[in-house]
């Protein structure tokens, strides 16, 4: 099985599903005391978020202002912090909340969520204090600079971020109107130096994880707290990776059995509660998600569940320490001491102390067996039903443990290591190796387990990884040299995986072993073409979509990995290993997003 790559670092990523803008209208009133408009993310064609940064350049303390501005006929404010707001027909006027001030030297950020009826447009007719907003400065927009990443070998922690009260999602939506791309994401100096230099290229992914581990149980809290509150700076949606019931041991009975240990369980729970408490507090109601304990289902199916008749409500836990730790009290309902029972109190508990929470369990496809490659040796028809036969046996098993209780997903990986790493001359005899059909197969396993489960799905923890050889141009900014240079699957991080490639979709040069293995499509996947040595897959985005995935969350999951950002601790904490392919793939995909079905 594979390895989760482990991080004791605070922090992770980010809030709200839209896409990050760096184009700011500057404006001054009279007098020193000025006020700058800004769109800060936009979800197209539903919300955007705007706001007023009022700045006093005066020799005194500001303690009274008034902002007016116009919106387009139907357009309203869904919500708006930082001022008092009153609306006249298509005129809103916005004033200091009691009690504040605005000292010399200092600034107010009065924002907004828009709910869009009258189209995509900022504010206009700005006052302040009954001047004209724009008195003195240049009514073009002008394009905020980003900060280059730094070159400090000893990267250290991001300042606090302002504790302004961040903006509410979009009512209802924890994921955009189309298929969305997640990274991990650990918030340091250098790492938010990357991606505020990404940002001045595109969007950047709207989700960040990051991991909360077994054998620190006592910093969850403040781990989520710093991943929550950094993340707002951003502008992308927080995820906690909860690896904890295997006390961060990788092992196949490490969960197993922990989760029959009284003390443990309520350890955990008593751990659980911290961090969903704090990400309740630093969210502020906005999104937070939580992809619960991977390997964790698929360890004890695979080991187990002959056993119990793969019957969850059957396989013992210490379920009851959830209330006799003091988690859960006599309002709360009680759950059986057995598998089904620890599922639902663990999603019940998150759910009770993260009102935002958005969860889903992570799911393996190795659990019963890894049946990927059954086309290779039964042919399409009766390899895919295999597929599906044993995508069935799976979801029977998650639907006994009752994953979908209080659930919004169900999470898949894939293995965890870019699989360029083995070095297998011959790929078509190696299991870890995947071509076009193969993740075909794949996306037909994801579709037939969350259909039963009836949840759409999360693809996590996918390889960063392409195949070498691309047509792909590279951004100048990004490669002088106009090209990504080969991975050379001997350096650590960087090596070759099918994963971005198909995903995204590339044409690369082959040859050999190589070339015949990329080329087959027993499937006549009409994205798969060769012409010589030229393989093409177009992007199967579209087709992940299609099968119910509605976000897909690309890392590292091994310490060998390739890093499509900066991580800290990494391999790089400035930059990526993969000469920046990943990041410039995503950012073309999200200027031109897969609308879901």
């Amino acid at each position: 099985m594979r390895r989760l790559r482990i991080f004791a670092t605070a922090g992770t990523a980010v809030l709200a599903l839209g896409l990050c803008l760096a184009v700011t209208l500057p404006s001054h009133a009279a007098g020193g005391f000025s006020a700058t408009y800004s769109r800060v993310q936009e979800w197209p064609g539903s919300y955007f978020q705007g706001q007023y940064v009022l700045a006093n350049g005066t020799s005194s303390t500001i303690t009274s202002w008034t902002l007016t501005f116009t919106l387009p006929a139907g357009d309203q404010l869904a919500n708006w912090w930082g001022a008092n707001v009153t609306q006249s027909g298509t005129t809103f006027t916005a004033t200091q909340p009691a009690g504040t001030s605005i000292p010399v030297g200092g600034t107010a950020t009065m924002g907004f969520l828009v709910t869009e009826g009258g189209g995509l447009a900022d504010p206009a007719n700005c006052t302040l204090n009954g001047g004209s907003c724009s008195a003195g400065a240049s009514p073009s927009p002008t394009r905020s600079p980003s900060p280059s990443p730094s070159k400090s070998p000893s990267p250290s922690p991001s300042p606090s971020p302002s504790t302004s009260p961040p903006p509410p999602p979009p009512p209802g939506s924890w994921h955009p109107s189309y298929l969305a791309v997640g990274t991990i994401y650990t918030p340091y100096s250098s790492v938010d130096a990357f991606f505020s230099t990404m940002k001045t290229h595109g969007p950047i992914p709207n989700y960040g994880y990051q991991y909360l581990i077994g054998s620190e149980m006592g910093n969850w809290s403040s781990r989520t707290s710093t991943l929550v509150s950094h993340s707002r700076s951003l502008g992308m949606i927080p995820v906690l990776v909860e690896y904890g019931m295997n006390g961060n041991i990788d092992g196949a009975d490490a969960a197993y059995n922990n989760m029959q240990s009284s003390s443990w369980v309520s350890t955990f729970f008593t751990a659980l509660k911290g961090a969903a408490q704090a990400a309740s507090g630093a969210a502020a109601g906005t999104p937070v998600g939580w992809v619960i304990e991977p390997d964790m289902l698929g360890y004890i199916q695979q080991g187990h569940g002959t056993q119990y008749g793969n019957d969850a409500t059957r396989i013992p836990a210490a379920t009851s320490a959830a209330h006799t730790s003091g988690v859960l009290g006599s309002t709360d309902p009680t759950f059986a001491n057995t598998l089904k029972g620890l599922v639902e109190a663990i999603n019940y508990t998150i759910k009770k102390y993260n009102p935002s929470a958005f969860l889903g369990w992570q799911v393996n496809e190795w659990a019963v067996r890894n049946p990927l490659h059954d086309t290779d040796t039964m042919g399409i028809t009766a390899g895919r039903q295999s597929v599906t036969s044993v995508g069935n046996q799976v979801a029977a098993f998650l639907t006994s443990a009752d994953i979908r209780y209080k659930a919004d997903f169900v999470a898949f990986d894939q293995w965890g290591q870019d699989y360029g790493y083995l070095r297998d001359p011959n790929p078509a005899t190696d299991i870890r190796y995947l071509n076009a059909t193969h993740w075909n197969n794949y996306l037909l396993y994801v579709k037939t387990i969350r259909q039963g489960l009836n949840l759409p799905a999360v693809l996590w923890q996918l390889a960063v990884g392409h195949l070498n050889s691309t047509r792909t141009p590279s951004p100048t900014y990004w490669n002088s040299s106009g090209r990504f240079p080969d991975l050379d699957n001997l350096t650590t991080g960087q090596y070759e995986d099918s994963s971005s490639t198909f995903f995204f979709g590339d044409s690369f040069n082959s040859s050999g072993n190589y070339l015949t293995f990329y080329s087959r499509n027993e499937g006549a996947d009409p994205k798969v073409s060769v012409s010589g040595s030229t393989v093409t897959w177009g992007s199967h985005l579209p087709d992940a979509a299609a099968a119910g995935v509605v976000a897909i969350m690309f890392g590292a999951g091994t310490g060998t990995g390739d890093e499509g950002v900066p991580e800290v601790p990494g391999i790089t904490s400035t930059g990526t290993t993969d000469f920046s392919y990943w990041v410039t793939r995503v950012q073309q995909y999200l200027a031109h997003p897969a609308a879901l079905p």
